[in-house]
């Protein structure tokens, strides 16, 4: 019972890198498209811009004006604002996840902390993870989702045609989590992910002198199995260190 249905076409996010492309994956940037096929939707009421949020303000301001113009007249002045004050909340939003992931880091130097990385809508969905951040805390296990950790100053020159935005980020955790004594890497991806089917042999490469967990989640897990490779995994990294 919407007026309209916002579901932009995004097509990159903003890149740590300026050579870097930043590109999300086509079951992302495609999203849009699915949503309307399997709801059945009203052409008439979709808006759907692309946005490449790899552009400034500026030009993300006159492609959605532009997209929208027809259905939904919005002056450019007042589009370049709000997107000027989305990426404001954005950074303050991130800076806060900074904050609290190097206040954890530092307050539990001398222990074991596993980085998740992962795409968002796995990390961060409990249905598509099956609860994995409160089965690692029952076990006492100490982890924090890669989005805690500032990787910014990272660099990855030596991957230089990784194409993809949330790739770039999984292999800098990659490293960051290779010069930490104390940290170790579990990377959740999903059976038949294109990307991390390539992404997985660089995040291997890296973190090829320490343990490292790869979880694959598709509509068939089960807790149980996951629960068996978190336990080995745990014993592994407590052999590790000692």
């Amino acid at each position: 019972k919407c007026g309209f249905y916002f579901l932009p076409n995004v097509i990159d996010i903003p890149s740590l890198s300026p050579e870097e492309k930043s590109v999300l994956c086509p079951m992302v940037a495609a999203s849009q498209y699915i949503v309307k096929k399997a709801l059945s939707l009203d052409e008439r009421k979709v808006l759907r811009p692309h946005v490449y949020l790899k552009d400034d303000a500026k030009h993300i301001a006159f492609d959605v004006v532009e997209e929208l113009k027809n259905k939904l007249p919005i002056s450019y002045s007042r589009a370049l604002s709000a997107i000027e004050k989305a990426f404001f909340e954005y950074n303050e939003f991130r800076n806060r996840l900074y904050a609290i992931g190097l206040e954890v880091l530092e307050k539990n130097s001398n222990k074991p902390i596993w980085i998740i990385t992962g795409r968002p809508y796995n990390l961060f969905d409990f249905r598509l993870n099956l609860h994995l951040g409160p089965r690692l805390a029952k076990r006492g296990i100490l982890a924090l989702p890669m989005d805690f950790i500032d990787i910014k100053d990272i660099d990855l020159s030596d991957f230089p045609r990784m194409y993809w935005g949330l790739g770039t980020r999984i292999l800098r955790c990659a490293k960051y989590i290779k010069e930490g004594p104390w940290l170790f890497g579990v990377h959740i991806t999903n059976f038949s992910c294109g990307a991390d089917s390539f992404i997985e042999h660089f995040y291997k490469h890296i973190l090829k002198h320490k343990p490292y967990l790869i979880l694959e989640f598709d509509e068939h897990s089960g807790v149980a199995g996951m629960l068996t490779r978190i336990e080995a995994y745990n014993n592994m990294v407590h052999s590790f260190i000692e």
